[in-house]
C-alpha cells in the first residue's frame, strides 16, 4: 500500500475517534474543573485549556475530516475570506494550548514559592480571569498577519510565496517554543521551590501545630494539581512537539514537501497534535485521585437522576 493511501485511511478512521473521545473528555473536564473542590487559579487555566481543546477538535479536526470525506465542503480553496478566517482561527487556538499550560506552570511556581506575596498571587482565582483574555488577545494579535498574507493558490489556502512563505513556519514554531521555554523554566523553578520548602519544613515538624482539615485538603488539592500539570506537560510535549519540528524541517528543506516519506510522517505528527487535545481527561483520571473523586461524584449524581421516578 502506498504511503499516501495509508495516510488517507489513517486520517479517515483515526481522526473521528479522536474527535469523539476528545469532545466527551473535554466536556467532562469542563464540568470537573468548575467544581468547588478544584476552584483554584490553576484549575481555571485547565478549564480554559479544556474549552480551547473542544474548539480545536470541533472547528479544526472535525471540519478537516469532513472536507476529506466530502471535498465539496472544502471552502478554504474557494473563498479567500473563509481561507484567511479559518487559518487565522486554527493557528490562534492551536497556539493558545501551550500558553494556557505555561500560565498553569507559572501559577504552580507561585503556589510553591517561599515568598508570601507570590503565594497570594496563586490563591487569587480572579487573576486567571484577567490573564486568560490577555493571552487570547496577544495570540490573536501575533497571528493577525494571516488575514492579509494568506491566499488561495491552486485551490489551496496557503501563505503567499516569497519571503513570507519561508518566514511563517519559523514564526509559528518560534511562538510555540516561547511557551515551551516558559513551561521549562517555571517547571524547574517549581521543582526547586518544592525542594526548598521540604528542607525548611522537615526541621520544624516537631514544633509546628497540626494543620486544620481545610489546610490539609487544600494542600492535597495543590499536590494533585501539580501532578496533573506535570503529566499534562509531558504528554503535550511528546505529542505536539513532533509536528512543530516537522514544520521547521519543511521550512529549512522545502524539497521535503515533495518527499512521500516526509509527507507521511507529517500526517502522523498532525494526528498526534490533535490527540494532544483529546487525552487530558483520560490522563487526569488515571493519575489524580481528586479528579477521579469529582468524576465519581458526577456519575453518582447521574445514577440518582436515572433512578428517580
Amino acid at each position: 500500500m502506498q504511503l499516501s493511501v495509508l495516510s488517507y485511511y489513517l486520517n479517515l478512521y483515526i481522526l473521528p475517534i479522536i474527535v469523539v473521545f476528545g469532545v466527551v473528555g473535554n466536556l467532562l473536564s469542563v464540568y470537573i474543573f468548575t467544581r468547588p473542590a478544584l476552584h483554584r487559579s490553576c484549575s481555571i487555566y485547565f478549564l480554559a485549556g479544556s474549552i480551547n481543546g473542544l474548539i480545536i477538535l470541533l472547528f479544526g479536526t472535525f471540519l478537516q475530516w469532513l472536507t476529506q470525506i466530502f471535498p465539496v465542503l472544502y471552502a478554504t480553496g474557494v473563498s479567500l475570506e473563509y481561507c484567511r478566517f479559518r487559518t487565522f482561527m486554527l493557528y490562534v487556538i492551536f497556539n493558545l494550548a501551550p500558553y494556557f499550560t505555561a500560565c498553569a506552570t507559572i501559577d504552580r511556581f507561585c503556589s510553591s514559592s517561599v515568598h508570601p506575596k507570590l503565594r497570594r498571587l496563586s490563591s487569587r482565582a480572579r487573576i486567571a480571569y484577567i490573564v486568560i483574555p490577555i493571552i487570547i488577545f496577544i495570540t490573536a494579535l501575533a497571528y493577525m498577519h494571516i488575514v492579509v498574507r494568506f491566499n488561495i493558490e491552486n485551490l489551496r489556502c496557503q501563505s503567499e510565496s516569497g519571503f513570507y512563505q519561508n518566514f511563517f513556519p519559523f514564526f509559528t514554531t518560534g511562538y510555540y517554543f516561547i511557551a515551551i521555554f516558559i513551561v521549562l523554566i517555571f517547571g524547574l523553578g517549581t521543582s526547586y521551590n518544592i525542594r526548598i520548602q521540604t528542607q525548611r519544613i522537615q526541621p520544624m515538624i516537631s514544633t509546628v501545630t497540626n494543620p486544620t482539615t481545610r489546610e490539609k485538603r487544600r494542600a492535597r488539592g495543590d499536590s494533585q494539581l501539580l501532578l496533573m500539570l506535570f503529566i499534562h506537560v509531558v504528554c503535550y510535549a511528546f505529542l505536539a512537539l513532533p509536528y512543530h519540528l516537522s514544520l521547521i524541517a519543511a521550512a529549512i528543506q522545502p524539497a521535503l514537501l515533495t518527499d512521500k516519506v516526509f509527507l507521511f510522517v507529517y500526517q502522523i505528527t498532525y494526528i498526534t497534535l490533535n490527540l494532544s487535545q483529546a487525552i487530558n481527561f483520560y490522563v487526569f483520571t488515571l493519575t489524580a485521585n481528586l479528579y477521579r473523586k469529582e468524576l465519581q461524584n458526577l456519575i453518582n449524581r447521574l445514577k440518582l437522576l436515572c433512578s428517580a421516578p
